[in-house]
């Protein structure tokens, strides 16, 4: 698999150094502390277990933009703050150490909403909270375990990559996808470019 990740000009240091690059937790993240533990969980679950203990996701591009927009276009704002220096590294590696996911339907697990089926599924669930005096929008998690469960349980549709809903996602030829994976070795970088962030 053709992959494109963004790494800090230390990582990348770390990477051509050590041979290998796991994550570096970052502490300014740590509101999404609890979504990027739930991805590790899917990824220990779908791709093999955790280098270490508690340990977080590398993150890449599949699919930046489309099919055919694979490649991360460094013109454009967004992958680092402004004036932040990077480095785009690009690599193969093999499909079975990559979790793929659509990137626009992931910030339903960043912002804890759930992700229906469908609106009148999305309608009915709020509904059924509603009648409680809950909301998923203002009370995360809700103090009923079960609707917690029911949420974590609807966002592994972002993993549904043929899934296409007009309300909710795009075809997959239109999807941003994200990748996630444990480590980065070396080997199998075939370039790089460094960067100043727009």
């Amino acid at each position: 698999m053709h992959l494109w990740t963004i790494q800090s000009p230390t990582q990348w240091k770390n990477l051509k150094e050590k041979s290998v690059l796991y994550a570096n937790p970052n502490p300014s993240f740590n509101h999404f502390l609890p979504s990027y533990r739930w991805m590790s969980r899917q990824m220990e679950k779908r791709i093999g277990p955790a280098p270490f203990r508690n340990s977080m996701p590398l993150w890449a591009w599949y699919q930046w933009q489309s099919s055919k927009k694979k490649r991360p276009d460094l013109r454009f704002k967004g992958f680092l703050e402004k004036g932040e220096q990077g480095v785009l590294i690009e690599f193969e590696i093999s499909d079975e150490l990559v979790l793929l996911s659509d990137f626009e339907l992931w910030h339903h697990v960043l912002n804890y909403w759930y992700l229906p089926s469908s609106k009148d599924d999305g309608e009915a669930f709020e509904l059924e909270l509603a009648k409680k005096n809950l909301s998923f929008y203002t009370v995360k998690p809700p103090p009923h375990f079960i609707y917690h469960k029911k949420i974590e349980k609807s966002w592994r549709r972002i993993f549904d990559l043929d899934w296409e809903n007009p309300y909710l996602t795009s075809p997959r030829k239109e999807k941003s996808i994200q990748a996630c994976f444990w480590k980065l070795e070396i080997k199998n970088v075939r370039n790089h470019k460094e960067f100043s962030a727009r």
